[in-house]
């Protein structure tokens, strides 16, 4: 299957209540690539890489309301090429 990427901005309560983790763990028991990381304007950037089916998963995910303790007030995504170096999916740094 092909993959496609797509890059989520997510905005509201999603730093101090473990996001990333629950995200990190939600991407790998679903397949996907790619790395989560906090902004310095108090949102949660996920870029996510897999199958069109996957990303519908991470979006349903998100309306949801995502992890337990966040309240996503809302989130906006964009289609990004793929990066091929990306092998897993895991946490990075803030930018």
């Amino acid at each position: 299957m092909r993959k496609i990427g797509r890059n989520y901005y997510i905005y509201g309560r999603v730093q101090g209540v473990g996001f990333r983790y629950h995200t990190l763990d939600w991407g790998k028991k679903h397949g996907l690539y790619g790395y989560v990381y906090n902004r310095y304007d108090g949102s949660v950037n996920i870029k996510a890489f897999g199958t069109l089916e996957q990303m519908q998963q991470l979006e349903d995910w998100l309306k949801a309301g995502g992890p337990a303790g966040a309240k996503i007030e809302y989130y906006k995504s964009e289609e990004c090429h793929v990066e091929k170096e990306v092998v897993d999916f895991h946490i990075r740094h803030s930018l």
